[in-house]
């Protein structure tokens, strides 16, 4: 057994509130950081690696790199060093708990989704900046107070990455249950390996077990190597085409980024006989059940839900979203639809758009566009936002139903307080989400109760200015299919736009 003493741990600058977690690389302290007065989780490596002069240099290496790392899905490095004999890390204190814990209380299948699209988006983000995390599992995946997952401790597992390190009696780079092929047989990897491990993360929050399994770690890294990609059971194999592409056995027949794998999850909703039951069950009591504007979207869930007996919730129940941050079926918003088309609220990125969308109606495809562009000029850091789309281009249908209730003075400062969420905070939040309950649903409420409201107007105006800006700068990095989505969902604020339309019919391909 491991024994944490927090008087043994002396790191200038830090105090030592209590020991959070321990193992055999490290033990995870609660510390402020008497500087700046800020709780932090410290994590404290154990003195037998600093014995090792190659994991010292690459430790520190590594840590610089992932310190610059800024995501909402990956945990933040505040500082990193040596003092001493002793190598140490100061990052984001998070106090949601383990995706381990979650696991072992059970979860949902709309909870799943959205574990492995936030770990995905905070993937995605890593990847492109070329570095690669190398163990990614449940014990890495924590989750902030609104149930955001995000992943820890990029760059250490890079660190124990050594000739010297790997041969050590009892240290293997990587846990045998979610290593990727490549890394079984200690070959060069990429983010493509990062992926497996998430598939290989996702098929046990799915199946309740770890997809392969044996008595030594050696024999399940073989398993990743020469087994066939595992199975979900019944009640969940609609999900086994995204298992079998993150888990596929050669890195180039999986999703080449994260970002890949979360559109093939909204090509899935969008297709899946199952999911279209689940969103015609959500439609139904939505429909039945109006609520008032302050509910939370996730007051309208009904609370039946049930679990399979190894924790992940039936077909029947899958609907309800996991309390304290949106859901599956609450988090993006759809821009606009026909009366008859279901409502569809699923995450993903990057879905390819159709330029001459059919006359009659389809059933709507949502997309979660990840984006890479700082709103903040003066800021060269990355601020990721939420934003969904319909089928119907970004034409607003004035038919479509608003289940939105108050009169214009109430609606327009509901309106005015989203809007000041969305655009002083960078995010895009309220803007466009969830559905009903956002700035651009409001607005155009109140536009239905008084046409020509210029509170309305000029709001629409602003938060179409916000999308033209996002996709612009989409279009600058490269990334025209990003680009045009974006300014799908600035149509829906603003569809007389012609810049916004522009660049949605060719616009976005057309570099400056």
């Amino acid at each position: 057994m491991h024994t944490a003493v927090t008087e043994a741990v002396v790191i200038p600058g830090y105090r030592i509130e209590k020991a959070v977690g321990v193992g055999g690389m490290a033990s995870v302290y609660l510390a402020v950081q008497e500087s700046l007065d800020r709780e932090v989780a410290l994590k404290v490596m154990s003195p037998t690696l600093a014995e090792n002069a190659e994991f010292a240099e690459r430790f520190l290496k590594e840590g610089r790199l992932t310190a610059k790392l800024s995501h909402p899905n990956l945990v933040t490095v505040y500082d990193i060093g040596l003092h001493g004999q002793v190598y140490y890390l100061a990052q984001e204190y998070i106090p949601g708990g383990t995706l381990r814990e979650k696991m072992n209380a059970g979860m949902t299948v709309p909870e799943i989704l959205d574990v492995a699209r936030d770990v995905a988006q905070g993937l995605a983000y890593a990847h492109e900046k070329s570095v690669v995390h190398r163990d990614v599992k449940p014990g890495n995946v924590l989750f902030r107070a609104n149930g955001t997952a995000v992943l820890a401790d990029f760059g250490i597992a890079k660190a124990m990455d050594s000739k010297t390190m790997s041969t050590q009696a009892g240290n293997s780079i990587g846990t045998p249950h979610y290593m990727s092929p490549e890394q079984a047989r200690a070959e060069k990897v990429d983010g493509r390996s990062d992926l497996y491990s998430l598939g290989a993360m996702m098929f046990e929050m799915l199946a309740g077990k770890p997809p392969y399994d044996a008595t030594d770690p050696f024999s399940i890294a073989l398993m990743h190597v020469t087994h066939p990609v595992p199975q979900l059971p019944p009640k969940v194999s609609w999900l086994q085409p995204l298992i079998d592409q993150l888990m596929a056995k050669l890195p180039e027949s999986r999703f080449a980024t994260g970002d890949e794998f979360v559109a093939a999850c909204d090509r899935l909703f969008a297709s899946a006989p199952e999911a279209q039951a689940l969103r015609d069950a959500h439609m139904t009591r939505k429909r039945l059940a109006p609520r008032p504007m302050a509910m939370q979207p996730t007051e309208m869930m009904v609370s039946d839900t049930q679990k399979t007996p190894r924790g992940v919730s039936s077909a029947a129940s899958v609907a309800r979203p996991q309390v304290g941050k949106p859901g599956l079926f609450s988090r993006p918003p759809v821009i606009a639809a026909a009366v008859a088309v279901p409502l569809l609220v699923a995450v993903g990125v990057w879905l390819v758009m159709q330029p001459d969308p059919p006359t009659a109606p389809e059933p709507i495809v949502p997309t979660v566009v990840e984006d890479p562009v700082a709103i903040n000029q003066d800021s060269d850091q990355p601020i990721s936002g939420i934003v969904d789309l319909g089928s119907q281009g970004g034409v607003v249908d004035e038919s479509a139903p608003l289940l939105i209730e108050g009169d214009v003075g109430t609606l327009l400062s509901k309106a005015r307080e989203y809007v000041e969420i969305g655009l002083t905070t960078g995010s895009g939040r309220r803007l466009s989400s969830p559905p009903g309950d956002n700035a651009i649903d409001i607005y155009r409420a109140v536009l239905k109760q008084d046409p020509g409201n210029v509170d309305a107007v000029n709001g629409l105006e602003r938060i179409a200015d916000f999308y033209e800006r996002r996709a612009l700068g989409l279009r600058d990095r490269g990334l025209p299919t990003g680009c045009q989505a974006v300014a799908v969902v600035g149509l829906a604020a603003a569809p007389d736009r012609a810049s916004l339309r522009a660049l949605h019919e060719g616009g976005c391909n057309i570099k400056p």
